[in-house]
């Protein structure tokens, strides 16, 4: 069933699905989370506010990116190798470390639905 959607005829949202990963780390008072994928970062005080952050940044990105068709130039968008190579340092030596830091990975899941228009 087609809607109409300020005088541009739409159909049924089509889906594109996306996995990507962040590393959340504790610095002080402050929960820093990164999606490696995108090279995006939000800040927060707690663990599950930092992910909630990411998620919205990361789905309003890819929203935008996939409603102006250009996936194929800005997903993915990954971080800097130094980054990767620095948070790599970090680990080993927090490994070691007789105080070591709150570091978290993990993965989500970003639908992004975009109506597509009928000529």
């Amino acid at each position: 069933m087609a809607n109409t959607l300020s005088g541009c005829t739409t159909t049924p949202s089509i889906m594109n699905r996306y996995v990507f990963h962040g590393i959340i780390e504790k610095e002080d008072d402050v929960y820093c989370a990164l999606c490696l994928e995108l090279d995006i970062a939000t800040e927060a005080d707690t663990l599950e506010e930092a992910k909630k952050n990411l998620r919205e940044a990361v789905e309003g990105y890819v929203e935008s990116v996939v409603r102006d068709g250009e996936e194929s130039n800005f997903i993915p968008r990954p971080v800097p190798e130094e980054v990767i190579q620095e948070y790599e340092r970090r680990f080993k030596r927090f490994l070691y470390s007789f105080s070591p830091v709150e570091l978290y990975g993990y993965s989500e899941i970003v639908d992004a639905q975009i109506p597509q228009a009928v000529e």
